[in-house]
């Protein structure tokens, strides 16, 4: 059962404030062809079941969708031995982990990583509307 509500005609964008990147490329969300909802996790809370079926929709393990080494991150200490218990609570108050935003459209999701990966998937979703 789905906790995520997925809607074709709609952009969900998943980011935080405190990453330069997932603020510059809202820019390119924005752009996308498609009506934008935005989450902004320093503002808005979301919950561990929807984080963890984000992880799944990507196919990654919930802490690869933080950046606990990256500069701009609060220290969060050795990230290598968290359960996913300890992932649902850091980000909850740490929400500087999530520096690569998330694009989901209906049941595709995209953990964007470099400004390509945010073209390829506008591409992906452009070629299905025709």
């Amino acid at each position: 059962m789905s906790f995520l509500a997925k809607d074709n005609r709609q952009l969900l964008y998943i980011y935080s404030c405190e990453s330069n990147f997932g603020r510059e490329m809202l820019a390119y969300a924005k752009s996308i062809d498609k009506k934008i909802q935005t989450i902004d996790i320093c503002n808005e809370n979301i919950s561990q079941t929807i984080w963890l079926e984000i992880a799944d929709m990507i196919g990654v393990s919930l802490g690869e969708l933080f950046s606990p080494e990256h500069p701009n991150a609060k220290d969060v200490g050795n990230a290598t031995d968290f359960l996913v218990s300890d992932w649902l609570k850091i980000i909850k108050h740490t929400p500087s982990l999530l520096q690569n935003p998330i694009a989901i459209n209906c049941n595709r999701a995209i953990h964007i990583k470099e400004k390509s990966d945010m073209m390829i998937f506008s591409e992906k979703l452009n070629n299905d509307i025709h």
